[in-house]
């Protein structure tokens, strides 16, 4: 522990607390402590037998409390260690085996024809997906080559869910918005250009490997996207349950379930849904 005359002598060669602190090796807020006997963090009000104290500056000290913050995670060397750790952690490999990457089932199996209720299912299956995504870690946070395989499989599922939803949608759902409410060709567009930004970062992904740190970086931007096109559609679900009767809601939701039906037995592949105009 450096004394006060140390620190003192320090400032009188004309350096500042921060260069001080650095040539003893403790933080400047602690020099600061020492020199002086009071906190940095500028909290008090000094009296002014305080102010006249040796080593005290005639400028602000809160700079000197807390040092500039550092991310671990950021360093090789903490990465390998985690990979380490993750690896020699048996309880930890016993539940990655064990994880399934599909969706969990849903609480409500019956069948509906009602369109909103019908298409918030799909949403629930992407909210699940989504949430298996962001918890499996990927090459950013350590996570082991099967780890990271698995969510490449699971952008695969999500592109398989829309490749089916978001064309039903196209065909049946917006042209319906754009008939029967007020703003509905805003509110069409703005889904479809939501849609549009998802298919190219989902096209991305297609075309990058599971294990690098761009498949993370666009997996959180295609999360990102989801999750927000998820809750438009779903405030876009609630004006129109409120402009069509329930039979309208139900021939709409036939029609749709049909073409996503059709559009969902045909193969998919990791490029996503097909980028289409309205």
């Amino acid at each position: 522990m450096p004394t006060q005359e140390q620190v003192l002598r320090l400032l009188e060669t004309g350096l500042d607390y921060r260069e001080a602190a650095a040539r003893l090796g403790v933080p400047a807020g602690q020099a600061f402590l020492i020199a002086t006997g009071l906190p940095a963090d500028g909290g008090d009000t000094l009296t002014a037998e305080e102010q006249r104290r040796p080593g005290m500056p005639s400028s602000s000290t809160q700079h000197l409390v807390n040092p500039a913050a550092e991310n671990p995670t950021g360093k090789d060397s903490v990465r390998q260690w985690l990979k380490q750790r993750a690896a020699a952690d048996a309880q930890m490999q016993s539940a990655a085996r064990r994880r399934d990457a599909g969706p969990g089932s849903s609480q409500d199996t019956d069948e509906t024809d009602e369109v909103t209720d019908l298409l918030t299912r799909d949403h629930d299956r992407v909210t699940a997906l989504l949430k298996q995504l962001q918890t499996i870690p990927g090459r950013k946070k350590g996570g082991s080559p099967a780890q990271m395989s698995r969510r490449g499989s699971i952008v695969d599922m999500l592109g398989a869910v829309l490749a089916a939803h978001e064309p039903a949608e196209q065909q049946h759902l917006w042209p319906a918005v754009r008939r029967v409410l007020g703003d509905g060709d805003a509110l069409a567009d703005q889904a479809l250009e939501q849609e549009r930004e998802g298919t190219r970062t989902l096209t991305a992904l297609a075309g990058t490997a599971p294990d690098t740190e761009e498949f993370d970086d666009l997996a959180e931007q295609l999360s990102s996207r989801l999750r927000r096109h998820v809750a438009f559609e779903d405030s876009v679900f609630a004006e129109l349950r409120a402009a069509l009767s329930p039979d309208e809601r139900s021939a709409l939701g036939r029609n749709l379930r049909r073409a996503r039906d059709a559009a969902g037995r045909r193969p998919a592949d990791r490029q996503g849904t097909a980028e289409t105009d309205p």
